[in-house]
């Protein structure tokens, strides 16, 4: 974190109309947005650190990591005397939280997640999830026409546009994707993510398609607003930090492809770590 605001921060020295976008200053990761959201009373989740010794209000809860993507760790916690239990599991208290569970199925009665890319001063509606999990990853079951028709009609309208971008706002994120519930009609926020996968606009096929090409052009269009055509063209060498280079992937990942990126990685930092002649 401190060598990406480094980064940042010598970018806007050397040409300060330069934007950064999720400043690694300001933007606030999963347990400071929840926070924010909450205490600003925007958004219902509750998020508590275990090894903060505080004891959460809202249950149902979930316990997770507070960084990464791996998801709920446990099942839905009904109780406090529950949660005492779950602490008691033995598992290290650091990093971990307990996270406010506020969904309910729909009339259908499944459970919803709605996805919405904010790209600089854009809001773009990407899907609508639905599954009979209370973790909702992907849909599942069949599509009918009336949900595609829905689903179309959400990315068109983009109805929670305002409530979205106060959100991030109040975040400091100008990029990610933002997860998220409805409760009487207004967005519940799950979490943003800074480093979003995109849809493959390239697949037009099936009832759920007509989105895509209206997701693209929103897409595009949000692209060449944070545009900056007077910085011209360069090549960007990317040197991840070696606690985090493991975790990278990439399209067609193999056993080669690893070895000659963790090489290059090793031999782009010790160039990094060479002093001037």
């Amino acid at each position: 974190m401190a060598a990406a605001a480094a980064i940042a921060d010598a970018a806007l020295k050397a040409r300060p109309q330069t934007r950064i976008l999720n400043h690694p200053c300001h933007a606030a990761e999963r347990f400071e947005l929840l926070r924010r959201l909450h205490r600003a009373g925007m958004n219902p989740v509750e998020v508590t650190r275990l090894d903060s010794g505080d004891m959460p209000t809202r249950y149902p809860l979930f316990l997770r990591h507070e960084d990464g993507c791996h998801g709920a760790e446990t099942g839905l916690i009904q109780t406090e005397a529950e949660f005492v239990a779950a602490l008691a599991a033995g598992r290290p208290r650091k990093r971990r939280i307990a996270v406010s569970f506020e969904a309910a199925p729909d009339a259908d009665g499944l459970f919803r997640k709605y996805g919405a890319f904010r790209i600089g001063d854009a809001i773009i509606p990407q899907h609508i999830l639905r599954s009979g999990d209370w973790v909702v990853k992907s849909t599942t079951g069949e599509t009918s026409a009336a949900f595609a028709a829905e689903e179309l009609a959400f990315v068109r309208d983009n109805p929670h546009r305002t409530a979205l971008l106060r959100a991030t706002d109040l975040g400091g994120l100008q990029f990610g994707r933002i997860d998220y519930g409805l409760r009487d009609g207004q967005p519940v926020i799950f979490e943003v993510n800074p480093n979003p996968t995109f849809p493959n606009f390239r697949k037009t096929g099936g009832e759920r398609g007509a989105r895509r090409g209206v997701i693209l052009a929103q897409v595009v269009a949000a692209m060449a607003q944070i545009d900056d055509p007077e910085a011209g063209r360069a090549r960007l060498r990317f040197v991840p930090p070696p606690e985090t280079d493991r975790y990278i992937q990439m399209a067609r990942w193999n056993g080669l492809s690893r070895r000659l990126w963790e090489v290059r990685a090793m031999l782009a930092r010790r160039g990094a770590r060479r002093p001037p002649a």
